[in-house]
């Protein structure tokens, strides 16, 4: 166990008291956009808005070169 004020995650899993490491670090986040997300996750299916564009110049055509040519 640590000998500060709080439980980290390590040990919050191995000692199964994930509630008072939840009490003790509270979040910040954006829990309706986190509910979303993972509703689209779990469908397989983001909205556009949602998703950033890929990059054209890092994409493969598909071909592939033999090597030492």
């Amino acid at each position: 166990m640590s000998r500060g004020k709080y439980l980290s995650l390590e040990e919050a899993r191995k000692s199964g008291d994930l509630d008072r490491f939840t009490k003790e670090h509270p979040t910040e986040a954006d829990s309706d956009r986190f509910n979303r997300l993972l509703e689209a996750m779990s469908q397989g299916v983001l909205e556009e808005s949602e998703t950033s564009k890929p990059d054209r110049r890092a994409s493969s055509n598909g071909t592939r070169t033999r090597r030492g040519t």
